[in-house]
């Protein structure tokens, strides 16, 4: 009965989004950040050799990480088998006023058909 009753709260209050799937990266209508944050197009070796990993004692213990993107060499991985022949990946900031109230942000977006749809968080602040 408590079961019921609260599922039908949660039913009528709106909360069922709680529970949904996150949203996939296939979602081109709703930009993942703004248009005017995107930078300049590179390549995904311009990507890469931006962003080569670390080279330092941890490496021994995560060998991946001395891979491009560092710790987070496996979330590039599965961006790049995302892309399609005509995506394109640019680099992007928030604007400088983000970054003087410390919620700045700066990486790669894979941008489709004129709209970012996904994006690589490199540096945080």
């Amino acid at each position: 009965m408590r079961f019921a009753l609260v599922s039908f709260w949660i039913a009528l209050l709106g909360y069922g989004a709680l529970f949904a799937a996150p949203a996939a990266i296939a979602d081109e209508t709703a930009p993942m950040i703004p248009k005017a944050w995107l930078i300049e197009k590179v390549t995904v070796a311009e990507a890469e050799a931006a962003h080569p990993g670390i080279k330092d004692d941890r490496v021994a213990r995560f060998p991946d990480a001395a891979k491009p993107f560092g710790f987070r060499h496996r979330e590039w991985e599965e961006f790049k088998v995302q892309m399609l022949p005509a995506d394109e990946l640019w680099t992007f900031s928030s604007p400088p006023d983000s970054w003087g109230d410390l919620a700045g942000r700066a990486g790669v977006a894979l941008v489709r058909n004129g709209v970012p749809i996904g994006t690589i968080v490199t540096v945080m602040n």
